[in-house]
């Protein structure tokens, strides 16, 4: 939990979100799912009354983060849908144990997408791509047969401008290349990490991140091994900002909510574009749901324009429908990462996915120091 809730910025702040009605709706019987005629899903559309009498519950990060996710899009889903949302805070391992119980309360979760990519078709069930609208997704964000993208941000190199505005790094390399670019760097050094920082290592090895072998991951970690006393970990997002903020780090790699978080907060940082890790949160359906037709509606309505720029605008992160116009100020929009999907990269999912564990084990081991 503290793991998916450490990216978020001030403005998505962790708080434990108490379960709450949001919508109320008569006391009558909801339709039944098999009678529903919804017709053709268009993303962020829901036919009006649809969805009278029916429960949703959505389980989030909590705090303001939430908050802008229930402003921006579910009380409106349930204004116009008839629908009661209500509201939980999410953790994984209390999902699935209700998947293994049977007793599943929770509809739709909002988690680190590498938990759809685990454990798609078990905690969480495959999506019924005929309900729900996908086109306005930027190619590439759907990592598996589960996972509607929520947010999108990434893992990127920020560096001190007042240190190398005259010379910038322009790849992975320079964040490795410490007689070049002189000085202490932040890595994540949680033992649950992501992928995303071990292709980060290979790719300032040249190595393609589409085309990996298990053989790549002990030099992943050996790379970052190869920093020596330069290496400064990091175990939060808070603790990546305040690094930044404080010039501990003359470069680091952090979500790219932080790096804006320590550029609003007035240190002297800017993001390098060239090469970064597209990175999304993912809206997932727990296996077991009761209404499971309602929940994909839920996902078809959370995917449009409208209500994807509202939720930028609410807590910071960039929209996953291509078509939304969000009003942010300048300095946010900089640090969008809507607009820079030609120079990221998505992760390995298929071979994570495989090799989760090696990953785990391996990075873990050094880390703790075993």
């Amino acid at each position: 939990m503290a793991k998916h809730m450490s990216r978020l910025t001030p403005l998505a702040a962790f708080g434990l979100a108490t379960t709450m009605a949001l919508s109320a709706c008569s006391g009558s019987a909801p339709t039944p799912a098999a009678s529903r005629d919804l017709g053709t899903p268009v993303a962020g559309k829901i036919k009006p009354g649809s969805l009278k009498g029916t429960t949703l519950t959505f389980a989030s990060s909590g705090g303001i983060f939430q908050d802008g996710q229930m402003k921006s899009v579910w009380n409106p889903f349930a204004e116009e849908s008839g629908a009661t949302m209500q509201q939980d805070a999410f953790d994984p391992a209390k999902t699935k144990a209700m998947v293994e119980s049977g007793q599943v309360s929770w509809d739709i979760v909002d988690a680190a997408s590498i938990q759809g990519t685990m454990e798609c078709g078990t905690t969480y069930q495959k999506l019924d791509k005929t309900q729900i609208d996908f086109s306005k997704i930027p190619k590439g964000l759907l990592a598996d047969d589960c996972s509607v993208p929520s947010i999108l941000y990434g893992d990127i190199l920020v560096y001190n401008t007042a240190l190398f505005g005259a010379n910038p790094p322009t790849s992975f390399a320079d964040f490795f290349d410490t007689k070049k670019y002189p000085g202490k760097r932040g890595v994540n050094m949680t033992t649950h990490v992501e992928p995303e920082i071990l292709e980060i290592a290979l790719q300032a090895d040249g190595v393609d991140p589409s085309k990996l072998a298990p053989a790549d991951i002990n030099q992943a970690v050996n790379k970052y091994k190869s920093l020596g006393n330069n290496l400064v970990g990091w175990t939060s997002g808070a603790q990546a900002q305040q690094q930044l903020e404080s010039g501990e780090v003359a470069m680091s790699i952090v979500w790219s909510g932080r790096g804006f978080g320590a550029a609003k907060a007035g240190a002297p940082v800017a993001p390098m574009w060239n090469q970064w890790k597209i990175m999304t949160d993912s809206l997932l359906v727990p296996t077991g749901v009761k209404d499971p037709q309602a929940a994909f509606a839920g996902l078809n309505y959370f995917l449009g324009s409208e209500q994807q720029a509202k939720s930028t605008e609410a807590t910071s992160y960039a929209p996953v429908n291509i078509d939304a116009k969000p009003n942010v100020p300048e300095q946010t929009a900089k640090w969008l990462v809507t607009s820079k999907l030609d120079s990221g990269t998505p992760r390995n999912a298929k071979f994570w996915r495989e090799n989760f564990d090696a990953l785990t084990k391996a990075w873990g081991d050094w880390v703790t120091g075993n």
